[in-house]
This record gives structure tokens, C-alpha cells and sequence, in this order.
């Protein structure tokens, strides 16, 4: 019998959005499929109704019986209405289908003109056939799908083993490069350390040279010129420079300490 207009969205069930399959119902007096209900509760930690979230104890499902019934007869009744298709055009049963145009035809319709010449299969064998080749193409796509999600993981295992060469490359480079910033902070110290030592060396011996002189000078009297023993001494300290300079012109240095 045919049901009320409307009916059939209170024969769908409320998580899956079909009509119901194996339809239990709770305390709370809600229907679903038990498998939607077993997938729903899969996902919580708690079992509760999907619609108005009443805690269910998970053993107080019940076969909803009526409404399994009611489901089966309205799915029989949409099964025999889809097989007994009328044509449009004639209000005659489908039971040719037209490899031409590739559409359902009734007998009158292959009789028409626009059918001339057409070729045409019973409906039930058509059906099977695109049945078949549907069949032939999922298989097609299902093996592509499955090439495509090897492919996935071979390129995600490469991309991770690029991404773990640059971070272990990227550690070397560091270490290599604070090592080699560490040698050049202590070559740095060392040398500018010898650079210091160097300048207090040289620093005391012009000091030291500075001495000599300033001693000199003070020993060297108006008209009096220096003996042998202070160019020795001169010698020793300042070196043969000086001496050479000093020995150079002895009367041009005693002429400047006259006075005038």
C-alpha cells in the first residue's frame, strides 16, 4: 500500500539519513540502524542516544519490529515501481532499452520513427550489461586508488628522509661552524696575548734606552766630552746606532754643548 505523502523521512534513520536497516529503538524512544547506532557509540566514551544524548545503558536496545516491517514493504514497493517504468510518451512499460540513444524504451517506441533501424536490448539484459561495466570501472578506479595511496607513502617516506638528511646536515654545519668559531676566539686571544707581550718588551727597552740617555745627558757637562767608558756603556744598551751616530761627529756634538 502506498504510504502518506511525507511518510518517508520518518523512515529514514536519523544518523545515516536512509531508510532504516535492522532499526532498534531506545528507552528514549528513538529509532536508528543498529549498525549506525554500534558506528555512533564506537566514537563516544559513553553510550548515549544520538539525538537527545540520554545516557543508554548499551543493553536496552530493542528490535524495533513495526517499523522494520514498515521499512521492508516501502523498500519492496519502491523496487517494483522502479521495474514497472512507464514511458511518457506511450504510458507502456520499459522493457527495451535503445543502445543508440541509450535510453529505456517501451514497444511502441521502438516501433516510432525515431527509433528506425535502432538497435535495442530487453531491459533486464541491458541493465546487466551497464551493471558489468560499472562493476569494470570501480575495479579500474579501486586499482588506481590503491596505486595512487602507494604512491602517497612512498612520497611521504621520501619527504620524511629528506626532511631528517637536512636536519641531521643542518647539526653538522652548526657544530662545524661553532668549532670553528670556538678556534678562532682563541686564536684571537693567543694572539693579541703575544701582541701585548711583544709591545711590553719593546715598551721596556725604550724605557730602558730612555734611561741611558736622560743619564748621559746629565753626565755630560758644558765643554766636556764624553769618554770611552760612556760609549762603551752606550754601546751595551743602545746599541751600535747610536755609537756610529755619536762617533760620526764627536765635534759637532761638543760644539753644541758650549756654550755660546
Amino acid at each position: 500500500s502506498a504510504l502518506p505523502a511525507g511518510s518517508e523521512d520518518d523512515l529514514c534513520c536519523p544518523v545515516c539519513q536512509e531508510v532504516f536497516r535492522d532499526p532498534v529503538i531506545l528507552s528514549c524512544s528513538h529509532s536508528f540502524c543498529k549498525d549506525c547506532l554500534k558506528r555512533w557509540w564506537r566514537k563516544k566514551t559513553t553510550h548515549e542516544c544520538p539525538v537527545c544524548q540520554r545516557r543508554s545503558s548499551g543493553n536496552d536496545q530493542l528490535v524495533n519490529l513495526a517499523l522494520k516491517n514498515l521499512c521492508e514493504s516501502f523498500l519492496e514497493d519502491g523496487d517494483q515501481t522502479a521495474s514497472e517504468a512507464l514511458c511518457s510518451l506511450h504510458s507502456e512499460k520499459l522493457k527495451l532499452f535503445c543502445l543508440d540513444h541509450q535510453q529505456p524504451v517501451c514497444l511502441i517506441c521502438r516501433d516510432s520513427e525515431k527509433h528506425t533501424n535502432h538497435s535495442f536490448r530487453p531491459i533486464d539484459e541491458a541493465a546487466q550489461q551497464h551493471k558489468k561495466e560499472l562493476q569494470e570501472t570501480l575495479e579500474s578506479l579501486k586499482k588506481k586508488l590503491m596505486v595512487c595511496a602507494e604512491l602517497q607513502v612512498k612520497f611521504d617516506q621520501i619527504a620524511k628522509h629528506i626532511n631528517v638528511q637536512a636536519r641531521h646536515t643542518e647539526t653538522r654545519i652548526k657544530e662545524k661552524f661553532k668549532k670553528f668559531r670556538q678556534f678562532l676566539a682563541e686564536e684571537e686571544e693567543d694572539r693579541l696575548a703575544a701582541l701585548r707581550e711583544e709591545e711590553e718588551q719593546k715598551s721596556g727597552m725604550m724605557k730602558e734606552k730612555m734611561e741611558s740617555l736622560t743619564a748621559l745627558r746629565s753626565s755630560v757637562k758644558p765643554g766636556q766630552t764624553p769618554g770611552q767608558s760612556d760609549l762603551q756603556h752606550l754601546e751595551q744598551h743602545e746599541g751600535h746606532g747610536l755609537l756610529h751616530s755619536y762617533h760620526s761627529g764627536p765635534k759637532h756634538c761638543s760644539s753644541r754643548t758650549h756654550p755660546l
